[in-house]
């Protein structure tokens, strides 16, 4: 297809502007210039040519006209052509070469191109070049195979001629030139060949073809390729190649070689095999050609990558509004892929209530009267109404004409739900009741809500914004605040708590509850301002320290009828203990007392009856011994009562009624040991005594049973003074203490851990006996201490926190108070000024720990 601006019909002419000159005039004139003339469009076809190009390419023009490279040259020539005009139309850059050229009679020909980009008014590129012939390869043959002797002067002449012709262009041509003979012989090559290969002239004067060859191939980057072309060229004479060889140190070589042979006729019969006269190679440097076209290639990659990548949608469309151009970002905010929406018309994205401004927006494009940026609806593929901005820009050639338009589209929904929650946020800010300020990181206030303005006194934002920090402060809470509050501000980025802050009207401090805090940047994470939410408490505050005091009021109130309930419980359970073991102790006293007389009575009669039993025994012995032959009536009564027996038998008896008076005179004393009516006050006793009374009470309990075996005490007694205390009371503490322990050990062998369930394991190792051991010592001089454990269960902790209170006990219905150990603590406590702790794990059993001074104070 021809361009208008270049028509091949010389009868139609048309001026319209005064510069503007015929097709007709164009022809005449470029027919005139003897070098060959061509121009192409951006298609890479040709759109005018003058005759010496139509003559040297051997084709006609209208042949050509509308063809491209391709259609007629060899592609190896074709491509490089199309390379280097592509380079020219991209870059703008006139490009000058040197290129081998076949013609249509298949005459190789090296060339001088030149080759610029122009512009028509309507904004199209046009490539127009110029070539000229440097050398025909048929000249070359002609040299290379003359043969013979020339005798003619003319001949000579005129081959001498050719020879300096043709050594004059292959010199000044840009290509390495080597010519090779039928022998594979170097028959010549030009400087520019030596230069490419940076052959060293003591290598060049050799002649040594091989070392030549040599000095090339260590060049190469692959060696064996090259010599496998070079020998497939020569082993196919006929044959022309064209190609590229890379070198080891980054250089590109392009390398043409054709065939040298003799040409005869029009049409461009060639001669057999035997005419042929060897092979000629070009070499050109097209590194830097390279790297240009790596270059504009990496551009224009990138260039498509930021079409594709930018989060930008962009659009072209026609003038008849059809989409030209949609790249990844459109498709994924319109939800339309490229091949759905190419071809279609814009408004498959405009929602109806948009069209009438959208039209007004277009037809303000394509007039150039505006509409360059705009905000409206669109509507997706899936039927969502989205918010977009459109930046237009009109393409607009260089004679004004409209051809199109180029948007970018950036989806703006998130942003105006944002700025509209904004606006409510701002609604919200201006109508809360507290204080809400911004200040500078300088501490100069930017922003305060009318609440704030009102609290401080302030009578508008613009009298606020002339005040600082320091101004809102009294010296004194201001030199507070950069003090102690600043700092955590800067360090934690926040800081919440009750401050001061000044009534500029009254100068008045009110107390307020503060959130501080620093408004960060989210790239650079900087502070680049400061916030205040303040609320007045000044009410708040008075509410809450008439509600402090009514609750000090309450409080104190609580702990007295607190103190003195604990106080009537203690009474009350002193009252009722000191009862309990009063009425004990008298029953103990009376028992023992009454128990003590007859025992008296019988141990005194014991040794008299022990003398008289003997006397007796003495004086029957006398009668056996003086009368060996009783009457019968002696003799059957002696062996009735067994005589013998009873003789033997009867002061047994009696020393067994000694023992058992002993026994009863024991447990008498140790009745009247424990009850110690006698001793009421306090006065130095013997603690050993005491535990000994108290063991022998309970030596019921301590005997094995059908249940469990004897429970063994273990006695570890210190060397102690004799301590001041109140004995009776002391030995209630023992009493307590080791019936709890008996108690714990029956509990190990029944199973039934504290409070009533197994969750505490059984003791290890020596477990299987049940244990109690008793250790008394002297700590310091004037300290006691007696512990007592047991290898029980073990006190949980939680049961261990409250084994001291009144009332609380683990044991079953029936077998305890739970007074057992309150009033334990309290007579060890109170009445003693000691302590006493319970030192217990689950499994571990338990050890009780009672300290008391040895001495007591009383001056207290």
């Amino acid at each position: 297809m021809n361009h208008p601006r270049f028509l091949d019909n010389p009868a139609e002419k048309q001026n319209t502007q005064q510069q503007n000159f015929s097709p007709t005039f164009l022809h005449q004139m470029i027919n005139a210039i003897s070098d060959p003339i061509f121009v192409k469009d951006r298609q890479h076809r040709w759109v005018l040519l003058n005759d010496t190009y139509c003559h040297f390419v051997g084709h006609s023009r209208e042949e050509l006209i509308g063809k491209s490279d391709y259609d007629f040259f060899p592609q190896a020539e074709a491509d490089v052509f199309r390379q280097q005009d592509e380079l020219v139309f991209t870059t703008n850059i006139t490009n000058e070469n040197q290129d081998l050229f076949t013609d249509a009679q298949g005459i190789t020909h090296l060339i001088s191109t030149k080759k610029s980009c122009f512009e028509d008014e309507t904004g199209n590129k046009f490539l127009v070049g110029s070539i000229r012939d440097i050398i025909l390869q048929n000249e070359a043959g002609k040299v290379l195979g003359v043969t013979g002797t020339l005798r003619d002067p003319q001949q000579a002449s005129d081959l001498h001629r050719t020879n300096a012709v043709l050594q004059a262009q292959q010199e000044a041509s840009i290509d390495g030139i080597l010519i090779i003979d039928e022998n594979r012989k170097v028959a010549s090559f030009n400087q520019k060949f030596s230069k490419l290969w940076q052959i060293p002239a003591a290598l060049l004067e050799t002649g040594d073809d091989r070392q030549l060859l040599g000095w090339v191939v260590d060049q190469l980057l692959n060696p064996d390729e090259f010599l496998a072309k070079v020998e497939y060229l020569y082993q196919h004479p006929e044959e022309s190649s064209r190609d590229e060889i890379f070198l080891k140190f980054g250089k590109i070589f392009d390398r043409y070689s054709a065939p040298v042979r003799k040409h005869q006729g029009a049409c461009g019969e060639t001669s057999p095999l035997e005419d042929y006269y060897g092979r000629i190679w070009y070499f050109r440097d097209i590194t830097e050609y390279k790297q240009a076209e790596a270059e504009l290639r990496a551009s224009q990659q990138r260039l498509a990558l930021l079409i594709e990548q930018t989060p930008l949608a962009i659009i072209e469309w026609n003038t008849n509004f059809q989409v030209e151009t949609w790249n990844r970002a459109a498709e994924r905010i319109f939800g339309y892929t490229t091949e759905e929406i190419l071809g279609n018309y814009f408004e498959i994205i405009v929602p109806e209530n948009a069209k009438k401004h959208v039209n007004e927006i277009l037809t303000a494009l394509l007039t150039q009267r505006g509409g360059s940026f705009s905000v409206n609806d669109n509507v997706t593929k899936d039927g969502r109404t989205i918010v977009c901005e459109w930046y237009n820009n009109p393409l607009v050639t260089t004679d004004g004409q409209v051809i199109g338009v180029a948007s970018m589209v950036l989806d703006i929904t998130e942003r105006k739900r944002a700025e509209e929650e904004q606006q409510k946020f701002v609604a919200l800010i201006e109508n809360s009741s507290d204080f809400i300020g911004i200040a500078s990181m300088e501490g100069q206030i930017l922003y305060m809500n009318p609440a704030g303005l009102k609290m401080v006194g302030l009578s508008s934002l613009e009298a606020a914004k002339t005040k600082s920090l320091v101004d809102c402060y009294s010296p004194e809470a201001f030199a507070e605040f950069q003090q102690q509050i600043t700092p955590l501000i800067f360090q934690h980025g926040f800081w919440q708590g009750e401050f001061r802050y000044r009534h500029f009207q009254t100068g008045i401090e009110i107390p307020t509850d503060c959130s501080l805090f620093l408004v960060k940047h989210p790239e650079t994470g900087e502070p680049f301002c400061r916030v205040a939410v303040i609320r007045d408490i000044t009410e708040r505050r008075q509410a809450k320290e008439a509600l402090l005091k009514s609750e000090a009021q309450l409080r104190q109130q609580a702990q007295d009828l607190k103190k003195a309930f604990r106080q009537l419980q203690h009474t009350q359970t002193h009252l009722i203990q000191s009862e309990k073991m009063s009425s004990l102790g008298q029953l103990v006293a009376g028992v023992a007392h009454e128990i003590n007389n007859p025992v008296n009575f019988i141990y005194g009669n014991l040794n008299p009856a022990k003398e008289y039993t003997q006397d007796l025994l003495s004086l029957l012995q006398l009668y056996q011994s003086h009368y060996p032959q009783p009457v019968p009536e002696i003799e059957d009564f002696a062996e009735l009562i067994e005589l013998d027996f009873l003789k033997s038998d009867l002061p047994q008896i009696i020393s067994s009624m000694k023992v058992g008076a002993d026994r009863i005179r024991e447990i008498v004393l140790s009745l009247r040991t424990f009850s110690r009516l006698d001793e009421a006050e306090m006065k130095a006793v013997d603690i050993h005594e005491g535990i000994d009374s108290t063991l022998m009470i309970l030596q019921s309990r301590l005997k094995g049973n059908n249940q469990r075996p004897t429970i063994e005490i273990i006695k570890e007694y210190g060397k102690l003074p004799l301590v001041q205390c109140y004995a009776g009371q002391l030995n209630q503490v023992f009493m307590n203490i080791l019936t709890n322990a008996i108690d714990a050990l029956e509990e190990r062998v029944g199973g039934r851990g504290v409070g009533g369930n197994n969750q505490c394991p059984m003791p290890n190792s020596q477990s299987l006996i049940p244990i109690i051991r008793i250790c008394t010592q002297l700590l310091e001089p004037n300290q006691v201490t007696i512990r007592i454990t047991d290898n029980g269960l073990g006190i949980p902790e939680d049961v261990k926190k409250q084994l001291f209170d009144p009332f609380f006990t683990t044991k079953t219905v029936g077998k305890g108070m739970g007074m057992g150990l309150a009033i334990s603590y309290q007579i060890i406590t109170e009445r003693h000024g000691g302590s006493l702790k319970c030192i217990s794990q689950p499994g571990q059993g338990a050890e009780f720990v009672i300290k008391i001074p040895r001495i007591q104070n009383t001056s207290t």
